[in-house]
């Protein structure tokens, strides 16, 4: 029965849950707390994977792929985060980004998880619309705890990509993995995400392309649910222990390098180099 599966929803982000006052200019602290709320009502567990990265004197090496000697964008660390998170005793996971909220929290997503009598379903997703009708967004999207499943998530991990720190990084290689398989494995459904169509609707996407509307538009929620926009719970739901490079250790069965170290150093300071002239800029600016 679909109502005693065993559910977790992950979000994942290099940076902190930030609690009091101050979280309310902190998009994903706002969007965790929208979540947690509704995972508690659910009966879900909540996850928040805050990514432990290897820190150096100026700052943090980035996520990285061994076998395809490659930096990974940190929206990339989500298949990692989902693969972790399915070595629990999960029916489901359902990952989420953090600009993405479970907007209507009354709901019931037993037709949704219900589909997955299918057996041969290993994957449901929310179609890119408007921008792809034969693609799905990776900022949302449930997979069953299968074989199936880790194996698409290491695959596409380990594999060279051109979107490896380009958009739109690791949904084009998800997606092209997906193409390849059995029309069977995966299921897009055409419902809303990229805006308020109705107050019906399973999520809200904030994508990248309208940033500046993430804050309003979770404190509008919190607003509209009487609820204050105040983070809580932190300690049960937050956690540290994906720790990015020995994941990438144990999935690709191989330590780094030489050359590969040399390379994360030069890419690592390079970034923080940009870093420092972009705060520069806007100072000036």
């Amino acid at each position: 029965m679909v109502t005693k599966s065993k559910v977790c929803v992950v979000m994942g982000d290099d940076r902190a849950v930030i609690t009091g006052d101050r979280a309310k200019n902190s998009y994903s602290s706002l969007a965790y707390e929208i979540n947690r709320r509704f995972c508690e009502k659910k009966g879900w567990d909540f996850r928040y994977e805050r990514y432990v990265l290897p820190k150096r004197p100026w700052g943090v090496w980035q996520g990285y792929s061994r076998v395809a000697c490659e930096h990974r964008a940190p929206t990339w660390i989500k298949l990692l985060a989902v693969h972790s998170s399915l070595q629990r005793d999960y029916d489901y996971v359902i990952w989420i980004d953090s600009d993405c909220i479970f907007y209507n929290h009354d709901r019931s997503w037993d037709s949704i998880l219900g589909k997955f009598s299918d057996p041969l379903l290993h994957l449901i997703g929310w179609m890119d619309k408007p921008f792809h009708a034969d693609k799905f967004c990776a900022g949302f999207f449930i997979v069953r705890n299968s074989q199936e499943v880790r194996n698409m998530l290491k695959t596409v991990w380990l594999s060279s990509s051109r979107f490896s720190w380009a958009f739109p990084y690791e949904q084009h290689e998800l997606n092209a993995f997906l193409a390849k398989s059995s029309s069977s494995f995966s299921l897009f459904l055409d419902e809303p995400m990229f805006e308020l169509k109705s107050p019906n609707q399973y999520v809200l996407h904030v994508a990248g392309f309208e940033h500046q509307k993430r804050v309003p538009s979770f404190l509008k929620w919190f607003d509209d649910h009487g609820f204050p926009p105040l983070p809580s719970k932190t300690k049960n739901h937050v956690f540290e222990d994906l720790d990015v490079d020995a994941y990438d250790e144990m999935l690709s069965k191989s330590p780094l390098r030489r050359s590969q170290i040399f390379q994360r150093e030069c890419w690592g300071l390079i970034q923080h180099g940009r870093q420092k002239l972009k705060r520069v800029y806007i100072q000036l600016k």
